[in-house]
């Protein structure tokens, strides 16, 4: 019987690796670099000879996590999406990072891939550009604000002596220059590069403070439902910023609910234990147990734009600007949460999911 032998080519991996296009390298249970690949080098910006035999975080900067973990014999997995490292002693990119382990010795994997955003692939010069152009947006903004509060003044005290059909212009003009100042005060949100302060806030008064300026409105025809859990502990945020982002998802629930019979918009809390998500930042999975709920029973988001909901400038309105949405997105980004859009059968669902302050007991700290 003749034994059939394989076309299949025998490959060299020591090449193979070599010419691979990620950026490899082989570290031992302690650290120290044992092999890199010329994509490692090249990413570095440093010699395979000047990398082998010294520890990895001596060569690559990284969170104190990072650290820890791979100087850790006995961590050896490691996966972080947008982890941001140091290179050649200065620059900083972030890259997707994974560590498997290698043989029985203890020696790892470590695989470094850029994140694939176009600002990195550009090398930082659109997010230079980004922030030059948020601290011009701010200037403006200011320059604006300033006489458009005059123009108020001044509309407002015309309106004083003014007839029915004066006093009919003066009320628009009133109105117009809250409706630039929202826009501009919007705009404004998106140039500031700071993250807004967060401490130990009970939830609920930023919730009745945000209802109690919607009822105000006197939107006929909608019902509100509230399903409280009044047992949350203290939330890691910011009370100005969860107002803003109640104010913004009921205001939008109520306004594709116009002219429906049966219009409801409900408010929910809750405890959801296991919640959590990781960030990419070193810091591992972060606990997001804190759930602020808006429900509507409306027609719901069209299929073609759920993807880029909380993009700026994405809207359903046809006279809306898309920025309410992507605001709560980054104040709840802000806080350290995030929040989420789905269809529950006849009901379009925002959730908001944030961090309990720290030291706050698992339930019973808010009333």
């Amino acid at each position: 019987m003749i034994t059939p032998t394989s076309s299949i080519p025998m490959f060299d991996h020591d090449e193979l690796i070599q010419s691979h296009p990620v950026a490899t390298l082989l570290i031992d249970k302690g650290g120290v670099v044992l092999f890199v690949n010329a994509a490692a080098e090249q990413l570095c910006n440093v010699s395979r000879s000047a990398m082998v035999g010294r520890v990895v975080y001596d060569v690559i900067g990284m969170d104190r996590s990072y650290r820890q973990r791979m100087n850790d014999p006995e961590t050896s997995a490691l996966f972080a999406h947008r982890a941001e490292i140091t290179i050649g002693g200065r620059n900083s990119i972030f890259v997707d990072m994974q560590m498997v382990p290698y043989g029985q010795s203890g020696h790892r994997i470590l695989a470094l891939l850029p994140s694939q955003s176009e600002a990195e692939l550009l090398g930082g010069a659109i997010g230079r550009s980004g922030r030059a152009a948020g601290a011009a947006a701010s200037m403006l903004a200011h320059e604006i604000k300033n006489p458009l509060a005059g123009i108020k003044g001044a509309a407002q005290l015309l309106a004083r002596n003014a007839d029915a059909n004066g006093e009919r212009f003066t009320t628009l003009i009133c109105a117009e220059v809250d409706r630039i100042t929202t826009l501009i005060d919007q705009m404004e949100h998106f140039s500031r590069g700071q993250p807004i302060h967060c401490t130990p806030i009970n939830l609920y008064p930023p919730i009745h403070q945000a209802m109690e300026t919607v009822r105000a409105r006197q939107l006929a025809g909608i019902s509100f439902g509230e399903d409280f859990d009044p047992s949350l502990p203290l939330v890691h945020g910011n009370h100005d910023a969860m107002v803003q982002i109640l104010l913004n998802l009921v205001t939008n629930a109520c306004e594709v609910l116009a002219g429906r019979d049966d219009a409801t918009v409900r408010i929910a809390t809750a405890y959801r234990h296991g919640l959590s998500i990781d960030k990419g930042d070193g810091r591992g999975r972060i606990a997001l147990p804190i759930e602020v709920s808006v429900s509507d029973n409306g027609p719901g988001v069209p299929a073609d734009i759920r993807g880029d909901l909380f993009d700026p400038f994405v809207t359903t309105k046809r006279e809306g600007r898309g920025l309410g949405l992507a605001l709560v997105a980054k104040l709840a980004r802000d806080m350290g949460g995030t929040v989420q859009h789905m269809r529950d059968g006849d009901w379009t669902r925002f959730r908001v999911h944030l961090p309990a302050a720290r030291g706050s007991a698992a339930k019973g700290q808010q009333q």
